[in-house]
């Protein structure tokens, strides 16, 4: 799972946007299904906080 961040401009204003998807066409589908057209102008892809803390706790139990 990765949280998704993104700067949309809607044509009246620049919004950002964060949400968690597992995959870029995931997000890209979000971004359409809740703004329509839009042009991003900024987005990036990191691993979410839950996926981030299974990690630690997959190390603790090594």
């Amino acid at each position: 799972m990765f949280t998704f961040s993104a700067v949309i401009y809607n044509g009246n204003k620049q919004i950002l946007i964060r949400h968690d998807c597992k995959t870029d066409t995931e997000f890209s589908d979000y971004l359409e299904s809740q703004f329509g057209c839009h042009v991003c102008l900024w987005s990036n892809k990191e691993l979410s906080e839950s996926t981030l803390a299974n990690i630690a706790a997959a190390k603790k139990v090594q």
